[in-house]
């Protein structure tokens, strides 16, 4: 029996439901996106007046995309999210009309933008959460058609300027997306390398991290085409190679083999990504983690949207879009239970503070402001605490509905607002539970069989650093970074698949160190045998190294 008074536990209970929880390195970027985002909001109230410049809060969220990308890669991105945000509102807004199409609409737009995001979103990303409230959103306000399309207006300009906007970071250190990925590279190889050999786990798990940090570094170089060109690139890019021959030398010496790896040679590994016909097709397969979690979020989608039309409720989009966040990732049941009850205390909170500053009567230049206020709140405690960061959403998402005059009183949006927001969250639980049952072990299987055969294919190929091999390599490498996350999070979702995680360590062991051995001097065709000293590259066989 524990000691401890009703009231302690209470008080403990409590602080662990909204501790804050910091994770270094967040507070710098999340500011500057803060301040990105505040402007985008600012100068389109001045543009739009303060009534529909606040609802381009959806378009000035832009930088949840972009964080830790290279300009070019800011500047194609960018515009391919603010394109797809207003497409998304525009088609949105031509659905309204006809409101027994708006649950399918929203459930099939849930489908295509989850598979899409879910396949190709290789680094960061804010899910495709954002890309779905933009149809969602559009669904409601396009209930008026005139002002529908002011906001789909208003989207696009505060998107665009966004985009500009996050440029301007780079200007003081326009390398330091790839500086930082290497750097953090650089940091989980050594953290690997340098870890006692006696913990099994804690190995596999810094191989994995190892592995994840120099694809991410690989995928952030390649998107700095065009500027990949220079000898600051050229030495960025040597380096990052090393760190992978490095990476691979660790993982056979471990494996008790020779590790006769080169430090830079011509058959350096070329392909930083699958292919996308690979990505697509892998997240279509029936037994992928990309189609159970997009057709999870479909499913509580579309039960909240049904139960929030039956009950007739204004803002039924807000029960859709309840369910498709706590929904968008697949975590254990009592993850998302928590993350349920997160959102539903968070709002009732947020609620109250609505109330309390409608009683204020502020002007919509005061409203604007509380708003602009709330947005930078949510970016700081986002990652800190859900619970907290909903407290400041929730004003921000019902002052902007109230301030276009399009939802009614502000009781009336309350009201909604809770009941959606608790429809949503029982629908994201109900499917949770009620999928964890079976699901998990089938996907554990599924990713098994795909890491199994990526093996043999690498296995199989005469040279691994044919174009064969390389695509080979590619796809294995691909399936092993997501083979233990797959295998820790059903073993959260169903304890009883613990008996399965001796085989696929195993399987992840012998993964990489297919990948490692590929590596080998040995492994290479004679014709194809140029070593290169690791602290002087020449230009010759880099340019075949990194242009070929």
């Amino acid at each position: 029996m524990s000691s401890e008074s009703p009231w302690k536990r209470t008080v403990s209970a409590l602080w662990g439901f909204f501790a804050p929880r910091y994770v270094p390195g967040t507070i710098r970027p999340n500011l500057i996106s803060a301040a990105i985002s505040a402007v985008s909001v600012a100068v389109s109230c001045l543009l739009f007046t303060p009534q529909l410049g606040v609802i381009s809060l959806l378009g000035a969220m832009t930088p949840f995309w972009e964080t830790g990308r290279p300009f070019w890669a800011r500047v194609r991105n960018s515009l391919l999210v603010s394109c797809g945000l207003t497409a998304m509102m525009a088609a949105g807004v031509l659905v309204a009309p006809l409101r027994w199409a708006i649950v399918p609409f929203s459930v099939l737009v849930i489908l295509v933008v989850g598979v899409v995001y879910y396949a190709f979103m290789l680094t960061r990303g804010p899910s495709p959460v954002m890309m779905v409230y933009a149809a969602v959103v559009g669904t409601y306000f396009g209930a008026d058609s005139q002002l529908g399309w002011k906001m789909v207006e208003v989207t696009a300009f505060a998107s665009l300027l966004t985009s500009a906007l996050l440029l301007l970071p780079l200007a003081f250190g326009p390398r330091r997306p790839e500086q930082q990925a290497i750097a953090a590279a650089r940091r989980a190889v050594a953290a690997y390398k340098e870890l006692a050999v006696e913990d099994d786990q804690d190995q596999r798990l810094a191989r994995n991290s190892a592995y994840q940090a120099v694809s991410n570094a690989r995928l952030t170089l390649e998107s700095a085409w065009p500027a990949n060109r220079s000898d600051r690139f050229r030495s960025m890019a040597t380096e990052l190679m090393q760190l992978d021959a490095r990476l691979a030398n660790t993982v056979v010496d471990r494996a008790g083999m020779d590790a006769n790896v080169r430090a830079l040679s011509a058959d350096t590994p070329l392909q930083a990504r699958p292919s996308w016909q690979f990505l697509l097709s892998h997240a279509l397969r029936g037994d992928s983690v990309a189609w159970f979690t997009t057709w999870r979020m479909a499913l509580a989608a579309g039960i909240a949207g049904i139960v929030a039309e039956a009950c007739d409720i204004g803002h039924p989009y807000w029960a859709i879009m309840s369910a498709t966040i706590i929904i968008n990732q697949w975590t254990d049941r009592v993850t998302a239970t928590r993350r349920a009850a997160h959102r539903t205390v968070g709002t009732l909170i947020g609620v109250g503070v609505v109330w309390a500053v409608s009683a204020a009567h502020p002007s919509p230049w005061g409203a604007a402001v509380v708003v602009i206020a709330c947005m930078i709140g949510q970016y700081l405690l986002f990652s800190m605490n859900y619970a907290l960061a909903l407290v400041f959403i929730t004003p921000m998402a019902l002052l902007a509905v109230e301030a276009t005059g399009a939802g009614g009183t502000v009781a009336t949006i309350i009201f909604d607002r809770t009941l959606d927001t608790v429809i949503g969250a029982l629908a994201a639980v109900a499917v949770t539970w009620g999928t964890s049952w079976f699901f998990p072990r089938r996907l554990v299987r599924s990713q098994s069989n795909r890491a199994e055969a990526a093996i043999a294919a690498v296995e199989r190929v005469d040279d691994p650093f044919s174009p064969e091999g390389r695509r080979a390599r590619a796809e294995l490498q691909y399936e092993l970074i997501h083979h233990l996350s797959i295998l820790d999070r059903a073993v959260a979702d169903d304890p009883r698949l613990d008996d399965l995680a001796g085989a696929e360590h195993a399987v992840a062991d012998r993964g990489y160190l297919a990948l490692g051995r590929a590596w080998s001097a040995r492994s290479v065709s004679a014709h194809r045998t140029v070593t290169v000293r690791s602290d002087e590259p020449t230009r010759s066989v880099m340019d075949d190294l990194l242009w070929r």
